[in-house]
Formats: C-alpha cells, structure tokens, sequence
C-alpha cells in the first residue's frame, strides 16, 4: 500500500472507542486552549481586518460563527477566518518534533464543518484527533526540511491534517480519502517570507489550511482525484518543499493507533514564538538566584539554526522591534523583557513596553551561537541554554532541554484553564466564559451548538 493508503486505512477506521481515555481527555484542554486564544487573536488587527475581507467574497453568507464576534458565515470562510484568530498571537499549542501548530488549523475546521454537517460531538473528536495524528506525521517525516526551505511546516503539515480531519467528518470512502489526500498536495505551500515585515501571512497559512482541508475532501467526494504517491513519488512532497535526503516518508504512516503523537503536543505559556521560551525561562531564573540588571554584562544563547532564522536573524532588526508581532519573534528583546519583568504577557508587547531603553539596552547585550554537535536536544524538545557574562566577570551558566508547556514538563491543568479565561476575558463575560469552558470539558457529551454559540460576542 502506498503511504497514503495507509492513512486513509487509519482515517475511514477509527472509532471513538479506539482512541484511549487518556487522549480524549487531553484533547478537551486543548481544545479549551485553542478557544481562548482563538478569542483573544479575534481582537488582533490581522482577525479584524479578516472579518472585514471575508464580507467582499461573494459566497461568505452562512450560518457558521466567526468566534470572537457575532458575525456569521459560510463554512469555509468560517474555517479561514477562526484558523487566522487561532494562530493570530502566536499563543497556540504546537507538535515540537514537526514544528507544527495544529490545533489552529483542526478546531477551526472541526467547529465549521462539525456544524455544518449536524455532525455529534464524538464525531468532531475523533476527526479532530485524526488530523492531529496526520498533521504531526507529515510534519515529523520532514525532518525540519519544510522549515529549512524556507516554509512554514503549519501551512503544509497542517493542510493535510484539515484534509484527514475533513475526510473523517464527510465519512469520505477510503479510496476517496486517498484522492483527497493526493488533492491536498496541490494546495501546500506557505512561505516564511513573511518573516521579513511581520506580516498576516503566517496566521493566513492557518486558516488557508483549514479552508482548503474541507475543499479537498469535498472535491474528492464528488469524485475528482489526485496522486496517490503525494509522499514518495518522483515529484512528492518532501522532493519538492522539503530536503529529500533528509526525509523519512515511511514515518507519516508509522504507527497510526499505536503511538499518539498528539500526546507529544505542547501547549504554550506564552504568548510569542515557541522557539524563545526556554530562554526566556533560563533568564527568569537569573532573578531567582538574585541577579539583577545591572550585574549582566553580556549573554550568549545557544540557538539551532532552524530557530535562529525566526527570532535571531537579522541581529540588528531584533534588538528593538517595530511591532508587537515583530517582538514575538525577536529573542534578544523576548529575553530582556522577560527578565526585567519576570514575565511575558500579552500586555508586554504594548507599544510603550516596545520603546523601552531598558529592553532595548539589555537585548542589545543578547547574543547567539549555533550548537556544537548534540549541545541541546532541539527539535525533539526547544530547549534553552544561555552563559551569561557578569559585570565581575563571573560567568553563570543555565540550561532547560525541556520547555515548560511540552508533555514531559506540562502545564499543570490549572495554568491551562487560568491561561484560557485570561484570554477569553479580554473579550467576554466571566459567566460566558465559565459556561464555555465547563461546556468544552465535557465535549463529547454537548451538541456542538451549544459550544459554537458561546463564542459570539456581540461587539
């Protein structure tokens, strides 16, 4: 069987009652996470100005929510502009082996199509942990290859998550789930040259991905085809957006129903790229040894060249960021704040936080360096490793393998639920977000309906 065969086997099989207790319960404080970022991304200029793109198509009208708003849509357009919300802040979970952010894409797609179809709660569970199942794979069997050719691995892992979790929602034919995952192949791209004005392009990739997952099963169900080799043809996925030497194909069909890579999803405590926080963390330990501003005389981060190109590179850009979207993405200035304020909130990236001298004159004094051979342990975890140069000229050294949100250092639930009505707050009641939350905690046994309804918000 070709690789695609083999998910479509995985897709068209599997039950609720496959899928361990363990993993459906992690899976409802995802989704609880995602809702909440979702919401508080839905007030970011980018989901905005989405909303108002999305009145100028001339098919949006539906019946679909957009969260965040009392705006309804079509299905699809309801999937682009919740996928933009989602992934907005940079504030969603992520699979740390194939750098990939799913649940942006899937819950957006599942919540838009799930209704649409009328379809039970327990069938949004299953099609949304399938595409997670799929999403993680694809992007594991790169190898950081996506990344390393310049595109954003959500955009091309994700998409054929939002088509598998598609499949299972349309119960598409296991043979209509293999032409749809060959369609999706024609869809996947993304590009990170957004990196360079801190544009809307990344969190686009999200919503574009979940968008086009419901088009190709569609297209599928209705009969049209595509490749049946997307993963190890002459002209397949990894030969064309990825480093061919460097992939393993066979790794996006291992061990479906086995091993659950969703269980390797990391949920994030903050607000900005994922590559940054265990640096941020080893300098917040700085201050629980009682080193002060002052004593530091220069720090160095020791940063994998796939994380560098995001929030390293270029130096001179990164020390005083234009923008708050800029600053997620700058990890001198993501480490200064975080010291000086011994935290990193959505508050921080204010306008008045980005022009501090503080900041800025701290930042000025981060520097980094590429790993010497098996120095951290990136991509399998993002690790931190900083030495830290003092004013006495003592040197400090501190290290974190394991950022704080992976499953082998988690989030308690409770930061979980405190980050989700953080975040939900900025945009509704404390009783609607209490109903929402208890409502999504006991997912499997609500209409989706009475969930969707909660994420309206008159503005």
């Amino acid at each position: 069987m070709t690789l695609s065969q083999q998910l479509s086997q995985f897709i068209t099989h599997l039950s609720f009652s496959d899928i361990p207790p363990q993993i459906v319960e992690r899976a409802k404080y995802h989704l609880l996470d995602t809702l909440g970022v979702a919401l508080a991304g839905s007030l970011q200029q980018s989901a905005t100005q989405c909303r108002q793109g999305i009145t100028c198509l001339p098919d949006h009208q539906g019946t679909i929510p957009i969260w965040g708003s009392n705006q309804t849509v079509s299905t699809t357009a309801a999937a682009l502009a919740n996928g933009i919300s989602a992934h907005a802040l940079d504030f969603d979970d992520t699979h740390t082996d194939s750098i990939t952010h799913g649940s942006a894409v899937l819950t957006p797609i599942a919540f838009a199509l799930g209704e649409h179809l009328q379809a039970t709660t327990k069938d949004i569970l299953i099609a949304w942990i399938i595409g997670w199942e799929v999403a993680a794979r694809v992007g594991l069997a790169s190898h950081s290859g996506f990344h390393q050719r310049g595109f954003h691995s959500t955009a091309i892992a994700g998409i054929f998550g939002a088509t598998a979790c598609a499949s299972s929602l349309l119960k598409l034919t296991q043979e209509q789930t293999v032409h749809a995952i060959g369609l999706t192949g024609s869809q996947t791209s993304g590009v990170a040259e957004y990196l360079t004005n801190s544009s809307s392009a990344k969190c686009f990739h999200a919503g574009w991905a979940a968008q086009s997952g419901i088009i190709a099963a569609c297209l599928a169900k209705g009969g049209m085809t595509g490749p049946e080799t997307i993963f190890e043809g002459r002209y397949s996925l990894y030969q064309t957006h990825g480093i061919r030497e460097n992939a393993s194909p066979e790794q996006v069909a291992q061990d479906l129903g086995s091993v659950w890579e969703f269980m390797n999803v990391s949920i994030k405590p903050y607000p900005v790229c994922h590559f940054a926080h265990a640096t941020v963390d080893c300098g917040r330990r700085l201050l629980r040894q009682g080193i002060t501003l002052e004593q530091i005389a220069k720090v160095e981060c020791v940063i994998d060249p796939v994380a560098a190109a995001l929030i390293c590179e270029p130096p001179e850009q990164k020390w005083a960021p234009q923008s708050a979207y800029a600053a997620k993405f700058s990890l001198p200035w993501l480490f200064a704040a975080g010291f000086i304020e011994d935290k990193l909130t959505l508050s921080l990236l204010s306008p008045e936080n980005l022009q501090r001298t503080d900041i800025q004159n701290l930042a000025k004094k981060v520097s980094y360096r590429y790993p010497t051979k098996n120095e951290i342990p990136f991509p399998t975890y993002f690790p931190g490793l900083i030495f830290v140069t003092l004013t006495n000229g003592k040197t400090l050294t501190e290290r974190l393998d394991i950022q704080y949100g992976n499953p082998k250092n988690p989030m308690s639930l409770e930061d979980i639920e405190r980050k989700f009505y953080d975040n939900a707050g900025l945009i509704m009641g404390d009783a609607q977000a209490t109903q929402l939350a208890k409502n999504v905690l006991s997912f499997e046994t609500k209409n989706i309906k009475d969930i969707t309804q909660l994420l309206r918000v008159a503005l």
